[in-house]
């Protein structure tokens, strides 16, 4: 049989003294201390969890720090090289008007300026041969660098859409929609192709014959890197909308020996209007550039001419003296 109470001696000097405790709150004493020891127990746990995902925090907070430095440290490298292009840009650029300046300086010097030829007096284009019309053709910028779209703005002084300032559009622009086709106007070398978010945005120029420079502005993508050779009809990039601009669009400038000249007469040259160029376009020395290709093609086909094939006998020598 189970005791009804417990009983608890004290002794003292006094004598003994006897508590008597029933047994139902002893067993809620034990009860009560085994919680208790489970809650300290739970708590404890629930601190050592707390106090490992803080560390775990700190760590992660420490690390974000680190990698955020190191994004800025970039980004300022970026703005800083960012900035050395523009001043090298704008370096390069005081360079070609300074070089455009003394070729100016070196036609007038040398009786070539606008008023000492006439190409009506000393060219006659019925003259040429096709030969002749199908090089210049291919050496020389002509048609459109885009199949598709409409001319939006011409050559000339004109209200800048985005500044709202008059100032010289050195090219023409055509409306297009994003990712056209731009096509090589004739043959010739990649001379620069530069990514950009401001300006002309993504740029690319051509270097062609006799000093013409064909370049495409706010392209979306380029085909060709620079140092390539490419022919009249190659694909180069894609139109877009980069840079300072408005909308879709492609700019387009041609230039000779870094002067701009007006594109629109180039687009519409064809074999079909040879001599339309001639005219339209007076700042160009037609007769001087005809005169070039004619040389040329007669020096290429004299020396054709000359290669006569080896005799039986002179073959034998070639083959002995080696």
């Amino acid at each position: 049989m189970q005791p009804t109470h417990f009983t608890v001696m004290v002794p003292s000097p006094k004598g003994t003294r006897f508590f008597y405790f029933p047994r139902q709150i002893v067993v809620a004493v034990k009860y009560g201390l085994v919680i208790f020891g489970m809650l300290i127990a739970g708590l404890i746990g629930a601190i050592s969890l707390l106090v490992d995902d803080v560390s775990e925090s700190n760590q992660e907070k420490t690390r974000l720090i680190h990698k955020t430095q190191s994004l800025e440290n970039a980004l300022s490298r970026s703005y800083a090289s960012q900035d050395e292009l523009e001043i090298n840009l704008q370096l390069k650029q005081q360079d070609l008007s300074y070089v455009a300046d003394k070729l100016s300086e070196i036609e007038s010097a040398l009786a070539l300026s606008d008023d000492s030829f006439n190409l009506r007096d000393r060219v006659d284009s019925a003259a040429l041969t096709t030969a002749v019309r199908h090089q210049m053709m291919q050496l020389v910028p002509n048609g459109r660098p885009v199949k598709t779209g409409y001319l939006s703005s011409h050559y000339g002084y004109r209200l800048h859409p985005v500044s709202k300032k008059k100032a010289m559009h050195h090219g023409i622009d055509y409306a297009v929609n994003i990712g056209t086709p731009i096509y090589a106007p004739a043959d010739g070398v990649i001379e620069v192709v530069r990514k950009s978010n401001k300006g002309s945005g993504n740029f690319l120029r051509v270097a062609h014959s006799f000093g013409f420079t064909s370049s495409y502005s706010h392209l979306s993508a380029f085909k060709v890197k620079r140092g390539d050779y490419v022919k009249k009809g190659q694909l180069l990039g894609l139109t877009g909308n980069s840079g300072l601009s408005t909308g879709y669009h492609l700019h387009y400038e041609i230039r000779l020996v870094g002067r701009s000249l007006d594109p629109l007469p180039f687009t519409k040259w064809e074999m079909n209007n040879f001599d339309a160029i001639f005219e339209s376009n007076e700042d160009v020395q037609w007769d001087y550039l005809v005169n070039r290709i004619e040389n040329q093609m007669a020096t290429a086909l004299r020396l054709s001419s000359q290669k006569a094939p080896l005799s039986k006998d002179n073959s034998n020598l070639l083959v002995t003296s080696r």
